[in-house]
């Protein structure tokens, strides 16, 4: 008998495990495998193209798509005009490859994770297939707004529904009363952060036997845009008003042990070493640990009293989402994502953007004041049930395949 499922094939983008793929992935499990048949694209090897196969699912890996970065966390100004060339070049590339790999697998929707393959979504466009675009990002205004409009524009029209993890972001898109739209903030499976046991042995090697002493978590990348050095400096600041705290920074960054003598002479220094260089001259190395990167967050997450997350330019954050899911508050600069994920004195704290002194005041607030910690906590974990549970928003995303008739 015929197989009588319907193929979705989902276009991944990313090069590393961020919130997209573990977002994607919750996403596919609340998939009702009796009436769909996933396939994921993945537009580069990577650690999250092996997450999706360790679990399961059949995935494609072609490299020869690229993207197309005027987002939030991936601006390219006129001081680098050969990448904004070598970009839009690419996107000829990334149709052609598109349509072959559109024509192999003849799905019967195609479910596009991010706004930043153009030359993908017109080829997706282009079957003549529903496409839903999940709207991660949040376009960079640039310098006169013109790539942001382009791609606004072209992503509306190619596209037959969207999935907003921002509310802010769905009104600046104005897209008509019409076309199917849905917003969710994040994926998360609340009841497994609710259960899972904290993670002893982590807690105990950054914060010892000291009962007093609160664990400050941040999980992420560490780019400009994730604002750690801001953290940094409110770690600073902490510890010389003599707060009782450890900061532990989980995530993909490499540290060396010395800066090779070029590079000191130099200063040619990545975003790494520039993190490192700030940790010596603010003399935190212990009140702060590197901790590298992890795939289970969750019993680690729980760990943590309180959730640090210092961006400094809009994008939804799944660390407030795990936070909340977990019973933690969290700490957050006031701009739109994370600003729209705390609700200010309830389930955390957010502050005036960018500055470190309001968000070491804010951390030394949470740290410092018991009751109020935990009735954040409380309160955080009630919202992520209303808010961030997997499927609750899973069911208004499969809401959409239906309305296009899939």
């Amino acid at each position: 008998m015929a197989d009588q499922r319907k193929k979705i094939l989902f276009v991944h983008h990313g090069s590393g495990m961020g919130g997209a793929p573990q977002l994607l992935l919750e996403l596919l499990k609340h998939l009702d495998k009796e009436k769909y048949d996933p396939v994921i694209w993945c537009i580069r090897k990577s650690s999250a193209s092996d997450l999706f196969e360790r679990s399961g699912y059949k995935v494609i890996i072609d490299q020869r798509a690229i993207p197309f970065l005027h987002i939030s966390d991936g601006f390219y100004g006129i001081k680098k005009p050969h990448l904004i060339y070598r970009m839009t070049k690419g996107q000829f590339t990334s149709y052609r490859t598109a349509k072959r790999i559109f024509k192999e697998v003849n799905p019967d929707l195609i479910h596009i994770n991010t706004i930043v393959v153009p030359g993908i979504l017109k080829a997706a466009h282009a079957t003549g297939k529903p496409v839903v675009v999940n709207v991660l990002e949040v376009l960079s205004h640039g310098y006169v707004g013109f790539r942001r409009m382009l791609m606004r524009h072209y992503t509306k029209r190619w596209g037959n529904a969207f999935v907003f993890m921002l509310p802010s972001e769905h009104r600046r898109w104005r897209i008509k009363p019409e076309v199917p739209t849905t917003d969710v903030f994040d994926f998360i499976d609340v009841k497994a952060y609710q259960n899972v046991e904290p993670d002893a042995n982590f807690r105990n090697t950054l914060v010892g036997n000291d009962p007093n002493k609160k664990l400050i978590g941040y999980f992420g990348r560490f780019t400009r845009a994730k604002g750690v050095h801001k953290l940094l400096k409110a770690a600073a600041l902490l510890k010389a008003r003599g707060v009782n705290f450890h900061l532990a920074l989980v995530g993909p960054i490499e540290l060396p042990k010395e800066y090779p003598l070029w590079r000191r002479i130099t200063n040619m220094l990545s975003w790494s070493d520039k993190l490192r260089a700030l940790t010596d001259r603010l003399a935190i190395w212990d009140k702060v640990t590197y901790c590298g990167p992890s795939t289970h967050v969750d019993p680690l997450v729980s760990a943590c009293d309180v959730l640090a997350v210092p961006f400094l330019e809009p994008h939804f954050s799944r660390l407030i989402a795990e936070a909340s899911s977990a019973g933690k508050p969290a700490v957050a600069f006031d701009i739109d994502g994370p600003g729209e994920e705390i609700i200010q004195g309830e389930t955390g704290l957010t502050v005036k953007p960018f500055d470190h002194k309001a968000f070491a005041d804010a951390l030394q607030k949470l740290i410092e004041e018991k009751d109020f910690r935990e009735a954040c906590g409380r309160e955080a974990a009630l919202f992520a049930k209303r808010s961030f549970d997997a499927e609750t928003n899973a069911r208004k995303v499969f809401a959409l395949y239906d309305a296009l008739g899939v």
